[in-house]
C-alpha cells in the first residue's frame, strides 16, 4: 500500500502524540490538562505525516515562531519539531518525503527561515540545514570557582515560586530576545507548557526559581535543581550535592552575572551543571581559575533558509559591501540559484541576479553563517565553501561576523 502523506485532523492528535513520544523511545500518557495544552501549542495544520493504511508511520511539524537575527528585526522561524518515522517503516524514504513537503509548507505559510534541535547531528545536512548555533555544556565544583572579576549589578536576584514564576518569566525571555539573535518568542500557551514541562522533570524533584530584576524589572532568570547526595568521609557524614542548572537566562552582563553569582554560591551542593550556554559564555572569563570550568562545545540549533533573499534581507551586516553568492540548493533547487547581497549596518537589500557568483555555496553553509555563529572562512578550508573573487570569503566574514554569538535556550 501507498504512504499517505498529509496533515492530521483533530481527531488524530492522540495518536499523533503516541507516535512521536514512540519515536523516541517514550509513551504518551498525558493528563487531560496537558493533552489539551498540546493541541494547543501544536495544531494540525503545522504538521506532516506519513500514513500506512491509516497508521501514523511518520510525524513531523513546525511550529510557527518568531525569532530574532542580527540587527534586531523579528521574522518568521518555522521551530521544526516532532521528526520519527517508525522502525518497521526505516529506509524507506519517509523522512525525505516529509521534510520536503513540511519545508513547502512553510514557505507558503511566509516563513523565512526553518530551525531544529537534531537528535542525531549527521541527518539534516542533506536537506539543506547547518549548524547555526552552538553551545556548551559547563561543569564546575563551586567550591573552586571564585571569581576574578566581575561586572557591576545594580539589581537583585530572588527567589519566586512557579506561579510568581509563570508571572515574571515572560518578561526577561523578552529582553533576551532582544538581545540575542536565535531566541524565539514565546506566547502564553508556550509557556503554560515550558512551566509544565518544569513541573515534570520529577526524578530531580522540584524546580527552584530566581529572577533577577533592576528597579522591578525582570531581566533575566533561572531555574534549578538539586539533588542530594551524601557520602561518608572517616565516619563522618558530610553531605553533598548536585546543582542541575536547567536554564540561566539573561539579557545583559549584570543579569549574566547575578545569576551565576547565585549558582555558584548554593550551600551543601557543590557540583553544578548546565548544558545550554552560548558560545561565547563570559562565565570562563569570570572565574579566577578557568581550568576548573569543564566545557564541551556541541551542535545546539540547525538553520535551513527557505527563502534566501527574504532572509538574507532581513538582518543587518557588521560591515558594509556587496557580494554575489551562488547557492547550491541539492534538496529543493529552485530554492536555490544566485543572489546578490549589498548590506551593512544600516540593513541590506538581497535580490536574483545574473552576474557572476563571487563565492559558491551549498544551502547548509549558508544556514551555518546565517546568524554568524560560524566563519565562512573555516567553511572554506573544510571544502564547505567556493571562492570565485578574490577576497570575497574575507568580505562575507566581515560581513556574517555578529558582536554576540546566536542562542537558542529552548529545546522544540
Amino acid at each position: 500500500m501507498a504512504i499517505e502523506y498529509r496533515q492530521i485532523t483533530s481527531a488524530e492528535h492522540r495518536r499523533f502524540g503516541v507516535a512521536v513520544a514512540r519515536g523516541f523511545g517514550g509513551h504518551y500518557e498525558p493528563s487531560h490538562e496537558r493533552f489539551q495544552l498540546d493541541k494547543r501549542t501544536l495544531s494540525p495544520e503545522m504538521t506532516i505525516c506519513a500514513f500506512d493504511g491509516g497508521e501514523i508511520v511518520g510525524t513531523s511539524a513546525a511550529y510557527p515562531f518568531e525569532s530574532g537575527v542580527p540587527g534586531g528585526a523579528i521574522i518568521g522561524n518555522a521551530g521544526v519539531t516532532a521528526i520519527t518515522v517508525a522502525p518497521t517503516h526505516h529506509r524507506q524514504g519517509l523522512l525525505t518525503n516529509m521534510m520536503k513537503r513540511l519545508l513547502k509548507q512553510e514557505r507558503e505559510n511566509g516563513q523565512p527561515v526553518a530551525s531544529l534541535w537534531a537528535s542525531e547531528s549527521n541527518i539534516y545536512g542533506r536537506f539543506g540545514y547547518g549548524m547555526s548555533i552552538q553551545h556548551q555544556v559547563f561543569k564546575i565544583d563551586t567550591r573552586k570557582a571564585g571569581f576574578a572579576s566581575i561586572p557591576k549589578i545594580p539589581g537583585r536576584v530572588r527567589f519566586v515560586d512557579i506561579d510568581e514564576a509563570r508571572e515574571v518569566f515572560p518578561h526577561a525571555w523578552d529582553f533576551a530576545v532582544k538581545a540575542f539573535a536565535g531566541i524565539p518568542r514565546c506566547d502564553d500557551d508556550n509557556w503554560d507548557r515550558m512551566m509544565s514541562e518544569f513541573s515534570e522533570k520529577r526524578e530531580w524533584g522540584k524546580p527552584w526559581f530566581v529572577v533577577y530584576e533592576e528597579k522591578k524589572t525582570a531581566l533575566g532568570f533561572a531555574s534549578y535543581f538539586l539533588k542530594a547526595s551524601d557520602v561518608f568521609d572517616e565516619q563522618v557524614k558530610i553531605p553533598h550535592g548536585l546543582i542541575n542548572a536547567d536554564m540561566v537566562i539573561h539579557s545583559n552582563p549584570a543579569s549574566h552575572a547575578a545569576l551565576w553569582k547565585h549558582l555558584l554560591n548554593i550551600d551543601l551542593y557543590d557540583t553544578l551543571s548546565t548544558w545550554r550556554s552560548p558560545s561565547d559564555d563570559s562565565l570562563p572569563w569570570m572565574l579566577a581559575d578557568r581550568r576548573q570550568l569543564e566545557r564541551k562545545p556541541y551542535d545546539g540549533v540547525w538553520y535551513r533558509l527557505l527563502d534566501v533573499a527574504e532572509a538574507l534581507s532581513a538582518r543587518t551586516y557588521l560591515t558594509s559591501g556587496t557580494v554575489i553568492v551562488e547557492v547550491e540548493d541539492s534538496f529543493i533547487p529552485e530554492w536555490g540559484g544566485r543572489f546578490e547581497l549589498t548590506g551593512g549596518p544600516d540593513g541590506a537589500i538581497c535580490a536574483s541576479t545574473s552576474r557572476a557568483a563571487d563565492i559558491t555555496v551549498p544551502a547548509a553553509t549558508l544556514a551555518t553563517i546565517y546568524l554568524g555563529g560560524a566563519r565562512l572562512t573555516e567553511l572554506e578550508r573544510a571544502g564547505r565553501a567556493e571562492e570565485n573573487t578574490s577576497g570575497a570569503v574575507a568580505l562575507a566574514d566581515a560581513m556574517f561576523a555578529t558582536v554576540r554569538a546566536p542562542w537558542c535556550p529552548i529545546m522544540f
